[in-house]
C-alpha cells in the first residue's frame, strides 16, 4: 500500500510517500510557516524524485491536530483535494502520536509538547512496550509548569520533543534535574511517522473519506477565541438603565415605534417579562412578552442594525421560550408582518407555527399580521 502523508502542524513543512513499512521519500522543510506556498511544490518534488504518480496512492494521510490552526488547515485542505480527485480513503493522525512516533523503541517516557501560546502546550506522554507506542497520558492543553511537575513525579527518564521543547528549553533545564531532547533529526514532526501511524490506523479500521474527514484543535484557535469573546451574548431581564439603548434600537427598528413611556410603564407590569441582549456590555436587542395564565404572548423583538446576521435574534428568541417555560407557560404566540419572511422562517425554525391571520393589522402601511403559535409543553 501506497501512502502519501503531509504535516503542517507546526514550523515544519513535511511530506513523504511510503509503501506499507519501507519509506520511498521524505522532505523536511523548516524555515518559517508559509505552508501554502511551500506544501504543493514539496508534494509534486516528492512524486517527481520518487516516479510515483498520484494516482498510484492508495491512502492519504496528514496531522489532524493539534497544532497550528492555520497550518492544519492547509495541510487538511490538499489531502482532502488529492483524496477526492482519486476516489481514496483518508487518515487524520493526530498530531503527538506521530510525533512520539519519532523517537521509535525510545526508553522511558516520550514527551512530544507542541506550543499553544501564553505559556501553555498541548502535550501528551508515551512509552515503548514490545515496541508499540502507548499513550499513557492525555494531557490536552497544560500549563508548562503543570507539565514538568506531572513529569518531576514520574520519576521516569523522559525524552522531550515537538517544538515546545525548543520553546521551553530554559524552563525545562530550571525544573528538572534530568531530562532528554531529541536529537534534530527527530525533534519536530515527520511526515514518515505520519504514514507510519496512518497505516496502523487504516489497518485497524480507522479510517475517512474525504467529506467525513474533521480536524481535531483540541480549542479554539486565537482568532476564533477572540470572535465568540467579542460576540458573546448575555441575557438579562430589562431594567430602568437600558431604556435610552432600547428606545435606540426601536426607533432603527419600526417605523412606529414605541415611545420611552411605553416600555417604562410596561417595566411595572407585573405580567411583563422583558429581556435584553447584550453584547460586550452594549444592548444588541430586545424582546417583550406577557404571561397570562398558561400563555405568553410575545410582543415585540428587535435587533439593533449594528447587530444583525449574528443569529442573536434567534438567540433572544430561544431565551424567550426558555423564560416563557420556566413562568409555566404551555403555549406561546406571536404577530408578525406577512412580507417578513425572514422573521417567519426563524420563528417555524424554532417551532411556530402559521395559525390565523389579522387583517389591516399594522397601523402604519394597513399590512395583515400573520399569527403563530408554538406548543411549550
Amino acid at each position: 500500500m501506497k501512502i502519501l502523508a503531509v504535516d503542517t502542524s507546526t514550523s515544519a513543512a513535511t511530506a513523504a510517500i511510503m509503501e506499507d513499512d519501507r519509506l520511498i521519500s521524505e522532505y523536511i522543510l523548516n524555515i518559517s510557516r508559509a505552508h501554502s506556498q511551500k506544501i504543493m511544490g514539496i508534494i509534486e518534488e516528492l512524486f517527481d524524485k520518487s516516479g510515483v504518480k498520484p494516482a498510484e496512492i492508495d491512502l492519504y494521510a496528514c496531522s489532524a491536530g493539534p497544532g497550528s490552526f492555520t497550518g492544519l488547515r492547509i495541510g487538511a485542505s490538499i489531502i482532502k483535494a488529492m483524496a477526492q480527485t482519486f476516489d481514496k480513503p483518508v487518515v487524520g493522525v493526530p498530531t503527538l502520536d506521530a510525533l512520539a512516533c519519532n523517537l521509535y523503541n525510545c526508553t522511558g517516557l516520550v514527551c512530544p509538547m507542541l506550543d499553544a501560546q501564553r505559556g501553555m502546550v498541548y502535550s501528551s506522554l508515551y512509552s515503548y512496550n514490545s515496541g508499540r507506542l502507548t499513550k499513557l497520558e492525555d494531557l490536552g492543553v497544560i500549563p508548562i509548569e503543570d507539565l514538568i511537575e506531572l513529569v518531576k513525579d514520574k520519576a521516569v527518564p523522559t525524552t522531550f520533543l515537538g517544538d515546545g521543547a525548543i520553546i521551553f528549553e530554559e524552563s525545562l533545564k530550571k525544573g528538572l534535574e534530568e531530562y532528554n531532547t531529541a536529537p534534530a533529526g527527530s525533534l519536530l514532526p515527520r511526515a514518515s511517522s505520519c504514514a507510519r501511524m496512518a497505516l496502523e490506523m487504516y489497518n485497524k479500521g480507522s479510517f475517512d473519506t474525504y467529506d467525513s474527514f474533521r480536524l481535531t484543535y483540541i480549542r479554539k484557535s486565537q482568532a476564533e477565541a477572540e470572535y465568540e469573546k467579542k460576540n458573546k451574548v448575555e441575557f438579562q431581564s430589562m431594567s430602568l438603565d437600558d431604556i435610552d439603548q432600547v428606545v435606540e434600537i426601536e426607533n432603527l427598528s419600526f417605523t412606529s415605534p414605541w415611545s420611552r413611556e411605553s416600555f417604562e410603564s410596561e417595566l411595572k407590569n407585573n405580567l411583563a417579562r422583558y429581556i435584553v441582549a447584550r453584547v460586550n456590555g452594549k444592548v444588541a436587542a430586545y424582546g417583550g412578552m406577557w404571561i397570562i395564565l398558561d400563555e405568553a404572548h410575545i410582543t415585540n423583538i428587535a435587533v439593533h442594525p449594528e447587530f444583525r446576521e449574528r443569529k442573536i435574534g434567534e438567540k433572544l428568541v430561544k431565551e424567550m421560550l426558555r423564560t416563557a417555560k420556566e413562568n409555566k407557560a404551555e403555549h406561546i404566540t406571536l404577530e408578525v408582518r406577512a412580507s417578513n419572511i425572514a422573521a417567519r422562517k426563524l420563528y417555524e425554525k424554532l417551532g411556530f407555527k402559521d395559525s390565523g391571520t389579522r387583517k389591516g393589522y399594522y397601523a402604519d402601511t394597513g399590512e395583515d399580521a400573520v399569527i403563530m403559535w408554538n406548543e411549550l409543553s
